[in-house]
């Protein structure tokens, strides 16, 4: 599990960096991006709506994998960046590995 300090809880918080970040795109999901001035951690959060899933057994585990691979890959992040994670529906037919080589590739790019 991510710690505390690297996730995101607060609505607010995760309001702000809709306001403010910028949006990446991938076929599994979305990401919102934010730099806020004079900050050095890294907080990130994850949304998955109703839409993507009724159950709620299914959107906690799409979020239990994410913020496993993000807990994983933590030092690839750069450090003062806020990130919230949008998931789109075709993610519950991927397994664990498809979505791990999804954000490497995401990654890479940035």
């Amino acid at each position: 599990m991510l710690k505390k300090i690297n996730r995101l809880s607060a609505r607010n918080d995760f309001l702000v960096v809709k306001e403010k970040g910028k949006l990446y795109y991938s076929p599994l999901f979305s990401w919102l991006v934010w730099r806020p001035e004079n900050y050095h951690g890294q907080q990130f959060g994850v949304v998955v709506s109703k839409k993507i899933s009724k159950k709620a057994v299914e959107r906690n585990k799409i979020r239990r994998i994410l913020m496993e691979i993000i807990r994983k890959r933590l030092k690839s992040f750069p450090s003062g960046i806020k990130l919230v994670i949008l998931v789109r529906g075709v993610i519950l037919r991927k397994h664990y590995e498809e979505i791990e080589k999804e954000v490497s590739k995401l990654l890479s790019q940035w």
